[in-house]
């Protein structure tokens, strides 16, 4: 508080105009100008729809209307409690009580700060009026007393409450309110206590601050990295420079042309390289700007505001660190290293200028764990490529790795980063680097987006659940209302169905999970006839049926999940016995396990099997278990929640490559772990009742059932 009270110059000085403050405005990077300001900087500056903000250069998207901007509330707080007049080399406090005169003293009851001669009108009525009031000069405040006067309630806006405080928080029309208000216009509203919201909000801003930190020190290690560069770039250059110059001096003197021919294309090169890094560093030191400014904002907000501005605020700060997650930070695209290639005299040439460390082209894009990523590697003096090695570290963070020679002699290179993170990449040839530095490249958390949905040419489906292909891109889905099957090809169009209400062998009684055999073959999870029912699809005849109700070894009661292991084993999640049943080709049961510590499960939706091991989306237990061939319990990922990384009634499971993908169904969201457990990624938005999910083989699209829409959406 006393860095506030010490330089208000900083707080309630407009940075366009360098005047106070006219109403205060806050934009998306969370700098704050007059709006007036504001406005004629970026009508001047815009540039397809977009302006740069005067303080960080962060482009910005030109709002509609200035006016619905949110308020800079520190400032507009400073300027209503403290009345303060700021010139261009101190601030004054306006009386409170007759905007005359400086003030000199605060009333802590009346709240109020008042010139010597309305103090000495206060002291007279001190024995009446104003009894037992607080009364101290602004000479002796001390920093809480300021921070208490910045963080005190405000008073309702409404009619006739304008003397109430507001202290509760109306869930319903999320807006603060005072006591009258819940009598009148928030009855039978949820309501609750305004400070208990700001803590929670609090809780969270924080936690968006400390990942905003690591954001930040990626971004210093990476502007560290290029100053590195630069300064390597310099000296290679100048070391460069002098053997140019040595083979020039050797040379006749009609060669003396080509030296400084040579010297400009080096310079040239320079230039270049040097405009590049500087143009990467100044994105970064942009994106450091702005992630500061949502530090400060947010620290700001955090210990310097109301509960009412907290909760005000709150979306405008979740917004602009959601923006700022999304960010990629630029790699550093350019090494350093050159060499120079000496020609015989006869060519009339000193030699040419060539950088021997390789070009790499994709290095900026936007890297997602999970998810392949491409990119070129082109060598202006290595044609060869085919011994060409590449290592990618940290090495076990590297879901897969392929390279290929591509036509054109450059190198083609295919990556699965598992994790967010900083990667480095190196290429050599026999164990010789090619570049002096390791790029570096960083990559995000997943961002899964719905891209559509499958087009069912007019079919109808009735809270669909479980969801199959097959290696020839044929799709069978669990119309779980609906008591059938239905397979369709990739486009959508429905081939065949399966079954009708009832419970003799071929019909269906609210079947949940489904699964290829083969290509041929499908299982279904006959929930309700506590069984399942394999089928050929070919024929629709049923080839074979197993399970009964019950608790005992084979018996089944509201099977939900099935799927094959790498043997063709059937493991079915049997849920309200709350195990997973193994049973083989012929439908005898070999192994069951989750009944027993401590891998107990807790009504277990589904189950897949990879890598030796089995995992189980046990919904009750709100997480992922993990067993190995023989049901042995290994870990669990995820616990209950709605934060990342956290799971509310998982359902349906399937593999990626090397994500696991679960329907987070109780959160709305599709989220993505690790085989080691980590979450490294979800859907943007919220997703309707996601229960069942698949992957297509061919175009390694993401289909997802909706039970809640009664549709099969499309993610990427």
């Amino acid at each position: 508080m006393e860095s506030l009270l010490g330089n208000f110059e900083k707080y309630l000085k407009c940075p366009i105009c360098l005047g106070t403050f006219t109403e205060p405005k806050t934009i998306q990077c969370l700098h704050t100008f007059c709006r007036d300001c504001l406005a004629k900087h970026a009508r001047k500056t815009q540039q397809q729809g977009t302006f740069q903000c005067p303080e960080c250069q962060a482009r910005l998207g030109v709002p509609e209307c200035f006016d619905k901007l949110p308020t800079g509330f520190l400032q507009n707080r400073l300027l209503g409690v403290f009345n303060v007049r700021v010139d261009r080399d101190s601030w004054e406090i306006d009386c409170g009580n007759c905007r005359k005169d400086n003030a000199e003293s605060f009333c802590f009851d009346c709240g109020i700060f008042m010139c010597p001669n309305c103090c000495s009108a206060h002291e007279i009525l001190k024995n009446t009026a104003f009894k037992d009031h607080k009364v101290r000069a602004i000479d002796h405040l001390k920093p809480e007393d300021y921070g208490a006067l910045l963080k005190r309630q405000r008073f309702c806006s409404q009619k006739y409450h304008e003397r109430e405080i507001t202290r509760f928080f109306c869930v319903d029309c999320e807006t603060c309110v005072c006591q009258i208000c819940i009598i009148m216009e928030h009855k039978d509203h949820s309501i609750e206590a305004l400070d208990k919201v700001a803590d929670n909000e609090k809780s969270k801003i924080m936690a968006e601050v400390n990942s905003m930190k690591e954001r930040n020190r990626a971004c210093s290690d990476t502007v560290r990295e290029l100053e590195k560069t630069a300064t390597d770039l310099e000296s290679n250059i100048k070391a460069t420079k002098d053997r140019i110059s040595q083979t020039a001096n050797q040379m006749v003197a009609t060669l003396r042309k080509r030296e400084q021919e040579a010297i400009v294309a080096l310079n040239h090169t320079l230039v270049t390289k040097m405009e590049k890094l500087n143009e990467t560093k100044n994105q970064i030191l942009s994106l450091q700007k702005q992630i500061n400014q949502a530090r400060e904002f947010a620290f700001t907000l955090v210990e310097r505001s109301s509960s009412s501005d907290i909760v005000r605020n709150k979306g405008t700060l979740e917004n602009r660190f959601e923006d700022l997650k999304k960010t990629a930070i630029p790699a550093v695209s350019v090494g350093s290293f050159l060499t120079f290639v000496p020609v015989e005299p006869e060519n009339l040439s000193i030699g040419v200028i060539a950088t021997s460390n390789l070009t790499i082209e994709g290095l900026a894009q936007d890297f997602q764990a999970g998810v392949e990523a491409q990119f070129v590697i082109d060598s202006k003096l290595e044609k060869d490529v085919r011994n060409l090695e590449l290592i990618v570290k940290p090495t076990k963070q590297v879901g897969s790795l392929i390279t290929s020679e591509n036509k054109d002699g450059t190198f083609l290179a295919k990556i699965v980063p598992k994790f967010p993170g900083t990667y480095k990449l190196n290429v050599s040839r026999q164990g010789e680097k090619l570049h002096e530095r390791p790029f570096t490249f960083q990559v995000q958390e997943r961002r899964l987006e719905v891209v559509g949905e499958l087009d069912l040419h007019g079919e109808t489906l009735e809270g669909p659940a479980g969801v199959a292909v097959n290696s020839e891109g044929l799709i069978v889905v669990a119309d779980y209302k609906g008591d059938r099957v239905l397979m369709f090809d990739t486009h959508g169009k429905c081939l065949c169905k399966f079954g009708c209400k009832g419970d003799y062998v071929g019909q269906l009684n609210s079947p949940c999970g489904v699964t290829f055999l083969d290509d041929h073959n499908i299982l279904v999870a006959d929930e309700l006839n506590h069984r399942v029912q394999q089928f050929d699809v070919q024929t629709g005849a049923v080839v074979k049926v197993f399970g009964e109700k019950g608790s005992k070894n084979g018996q089944l009661r509201n099977p939900t999940g099935v799927c094959i292991d790498d043997e063709g084993r059937v493991i079915v999640a049997d849920f309200f016995n709350s195990r997973i049943q193994v049973f083989s080709k012929d439908g005898k049961p070999v192994l069951r396990f989750g009944n027993s510590s401590p891998g107990n499960l807790n009504h277990p939706f589904d189950c897949i099997f990879h890598g030796n091991n089995f995992i189980v989306s046990d919904a009750h237990s709100h997480c992922l278990k993990i067993f190995d061939r023989s049901g042995r319990f290994l870990h669990k990922i995820g616990k209950q929640g709605n934060q990342d990384g956290r799971l509310r009634k998982p359902s349906g499971l399937c593999m990626e490559k090397c994500n696991i993908l679960v329907c987070n169904r109780g959160n709305n969201t599709i989220d993505q772990f690790s085989v080691e457990g980590s979450f490294t990624g979800k859907t943007v938005v919220e997703f309707p009742d996601p229960c069942g999910i698949a992957t297509t083989p061919n175009d390694g699209r993401i289909l997802v059932t909706s039970h809640e829409e009664n549709k099969v959406f499309i993610l990427k």
